[in-house]
């Protein structure tokens, strides 16, 4: 025993174990079945319960579990074998050397006659002695180590005990996993009855299971047995690669049926119709058939909606994958007759109902393509809600399983496989956005049931920061740097470096230039260029995993080490010089332990941004951008002020602070949340944020990560319905409780 409990095995060859019970009615053996466990046999008879003193010490009591057996052939004092399962909790650490058994009449004692001996020398011992009974005897220890929690150990034994007295009947020759992971078996043996049984699957580890099996017969056996084949299931799958045997109690005894070691091993798609083809042979209870049939009618691959005689097809428009596990599906569902009861969506073994909680969506289209089809006599012209948008959170995806749609029927399910594709979340909302126009009702059901579920479902990594490129006179160790965030091309970043090279604060300073991953090879060269032209002390940082300009920003704040930060996207230029001095003046005026930000500016000189302020009661209290449209003199001879929240777009900031809050949350689709989303943080982290009216920025609306053409309205709509989505959830009940 690996404790104290018991003494430790002596290193004695395993033909030494091979003894019999000791015959004294003294002594007894004694065998470690778990950490708290024992096995104790010797002669004597015992009740089926029966109290136990550990040493004889009446503080170290428990309750064993014992079974008896009758020896008729032995002298009147040895006339039965008696074999107890015992706990050794209440011994604590001591070791165990006698025990007293308090059955009827008078307590018995015994001594160990030895060391601990191995669990399978001791279940030999018994199963010998026993005799004709020794099924009866490991029948009811089995019982009493299946009793509770079952360790691996335990069952182990339990294993080791039935394969000591089972005897040989038969051999699975057909095995393999189905997509739901169940095992399916077929084989021959004589004494399987057909039914459900407890089974044990002795492999790398054994495995406890039930079989739900039918018999069917076979010719070539001449009537000595006959054929079975059946499911089995459990808590845990053994490895079907290493299965060895399957154990079950018959009714005179314990059977092994063998795996034959040129069994025919199934792929998961080809068990459903292998199962059809010997159902209808079997024999077996209403419920076990119902079973196997269930199995026979399980995802093979193959499309059998299309084949449904009943008016009910389904089509498939995208089926996207997202990261962090999760399957957007859409498509159309034509049912006129109601004869589906409910639609599930399955990748390999995961999976759950969609029709509960999917958007359904107009599609004249299909309407149209079967109304002159027969079948569909009792479709309705004028209804056309026969589309469908659903997202499945949590759904594992590995490349070899199969996904599929499932539609459950009165008799029995269909199935539509389903072609997966990964997406960004940017790319769903492309997909998308040529089917669902954004101020509609659709859209908002849309954001609330699926696309707001999705983006919250996503594990995506913050970008990485990969440096391409120093120029010769940049220096890193200098305390303030300039973070330009680059996403919408050459011609954007082409204009703000010439600006900068024109302001002789900014021409100074150290520089770095981060250029999200898909453009970045449009950009570095002009950004090289234009950096060896003005003599910019520039760093060009290729922006890995970057979605938008916030990403693009973080991943440049990872390339310096500077303690205070500019940040400044592409789409924002200077609209005069000077600008850097005067937003660091504010800056510094606060003690550099706060976000400055500049009033922004529209091209035609009315304000964009002139800070962001809480506004409202209670439950309808909210944040609002102030004076947005008012001509830029609305806000001439104001002075700095604190404000709610700054925008990252162009602000000077502490790196402790930005690195405290862990920079932008990866969680929306486009920058305005984004932005506000940090400023918040800053706030709640001790950061306030300043608006400095007398610098000023002019810059547009962030466009870029969407499609082109008409759809492009289309996508920035949703893409601004998903942010405030998330961006409600996470900070609605903080903002209602937010002060001035």
């Amino acid at each position: 025993m690996p404790d104290s409990h018991t003494p430790h095995r002596p290193p004695t060859d395993r033909a030494a174990e091979t003894l019999g019970l000791p015959l004294d009615g003294e002594t007894a053996i004694v065998a470690v079945v778990d950490e708290g466990l024992a096995l104790i046999a010797g002669m004597g008879e015992l009740p089926g319960s029966v109290q136990a003193l550990l040493n004889g010490d009446p503080s170290a009591a428990t309750q064993a579990a014992a079974v008896s057996w009758r020896r008729p052939d032995a002298p009147p004092e040895l006339r039965s074998g008696f074999c107890a399962l015992v706990s050794l909790a209440a011994l604590g650490r001591g070791r165990l050397s006698s025990i007293v058994f308090r059955s009827p009449g008078h307590p018995k004692r015994y001594a160990f006659a030895r060391r601990p001996v191995s669990l399978e020398a001791a279940l030999q011992a018994v199963a010998e002695d026993a005799g004709p009974s020794a099924s009866i005897v490991v029948d009811g220890i089995v019982e009493a180590l299946l009793v509770g929690k079952t360790t691996a150990r335990r069952l182990r034994a339990v294993a080791a005990m039935a394969q000591a007295v089972a005897r040989p009947d038969g051999f699975v020759e057909v095995m393999g996993s189905d997509e739901d992971g169940d095992l399916f078996l077929q084989g021959w043996t004589a004494d399987l009855v057909p039914g459900r049984a407890r089974v044990l699957a002795i492999g790398a580890e054994p495995v406890l299971a039930e079989l739900d099996s039918a018999s069917f017969p076979r010719e070539d056996l001449a009537g000595r047995s006959r054929g079975f084949a059946g499911i089995m299931c459990g808590p845990d799958r053994p490895d079907t690669s290493k299965l060895q045997k399957i154990l079950f109690r018959s009714r005179d005894g314990w059977r092994a049926v063998a795996v034959y070691e040129r069994r025919v091993l199934l792929e998961p798609r080809d068990v459903p119709a292998h199962v059809r083809a010997v159902l209808p042979r079997l024999t077996a209870p209403t419920d076990v058939l119902a079973k196997l049939k269930d199995a026979a009618n399980r995802f093979d691959g193959r499309d059998t909606v299309s084949d449904l005689r009943l008016p009910v097809r389904l089509g498939i428009d995208f089926a996207l994958m997202v990261d962090g596990g999760g399957v957007l599906v859409s498509g159309w569902l034509v049912d006129c007759e109601d004869h589906v009861r409910g639609v599930s969506l399955k990748v390999g073994r995961t999976g759950g109902r969609i029709d509960e909680g999917w958007t359904r969506q107009p599609r004249p289209d299909v309407t149209n393509a079967f109304l002159s089809d027969p079948l569909f006599g009792a479709l309705d012209p004028n209804r056309h809600s026969h589309g469908f948008l659903a997202f499945l959170p949590r759904v594992a995806t590995q490349v070899r399983d199969a996904a599929y749609l499932e539609l459950q029927l009165d008799s029995g399910p269909a199935y539509r496989p389903l072609p997966l594709t990964r997406a960004t979340p940017r790319q769903v909302l492309a997909r998308l956005s040529g089917a669902v126009e954004a101020r509609s009702a659709v859209a908002a059901h849309v954001v609330e049931r699926q696309l707001g579920p999705m983006l919250q479902s996503m594990e995506r990594r913050p970008a990485a920061g990969r440096v391409m490129g120093d120029d010769p006179v940049f220096d890193g160790s200098e305390s303030t740097a300039l973070i330009v965030g680059v996403d919408d091309g050459a011609a954007q970043v082409g204009v703000l470096l010439a600006l900068l090279a024109l302001e002789p604060a900014t021409r100074a300073m150290p520089i770095v230039v981060a250029v999200r991953e898909d453009g970045f090879d449009d950009v570095a060269g002009e950004v090289r260029r234009l950096g060896d032209f003005y003599g910019l002390k520039l760093r060009l940082v290729r922006a890995e995993g970057a979605e938008d300009v916030c990403d693009a920003l973080e991943a440049g704040v990872k390339a310096t080490t500077a303690e205070h930060l500019v940040l400044l996207c592409a789409h924002v230029l200077p609209r005069g010089t000077g600008w850097l001095p005067r937003l660091e003046r504010a800056y510094r005026a606060r003690g550099g332990k706060c976000l400055v930000s500049p009033t922004l500016l529209f091209e035609d000189d009315s304000i964009r941004w002139a800070g962001t302020m809480l506004d409202g009661e209670g439950t309808a209290r909210g944040l609002n951008d102030r004076l947005v449209g008012y001509p830029r003199s609305a806000v001439n001879g104001a002075e700095p002020m604190e404000v709610t929240a700054g925008t990252a777009e162009c602000c000077m900031l502490p790196r402790a602070a930005f690195e405290s809050v862990e920079g932008f949350t990866r969680g929306y689709l486009g920058i305005a949340e984004k932005r506000l989303d940090l400023a918040l943080k800053l706030r709640l982290g001790g950061t306030p944020s300043v608006w400095v009216p007398e610098v000023e920025m002019v810059c547009a609306d962030e466009t870029s990560g969407g499609p082109p053409g008409a759809a492009a309205a289309t996508w920035h709509g949703l893409v601004r319905r998903v942010d405030r989505w998330a961006f409600d959830r996470r900070w609605s009940l903080a903002v209602a409780n937010m002060r001035s």
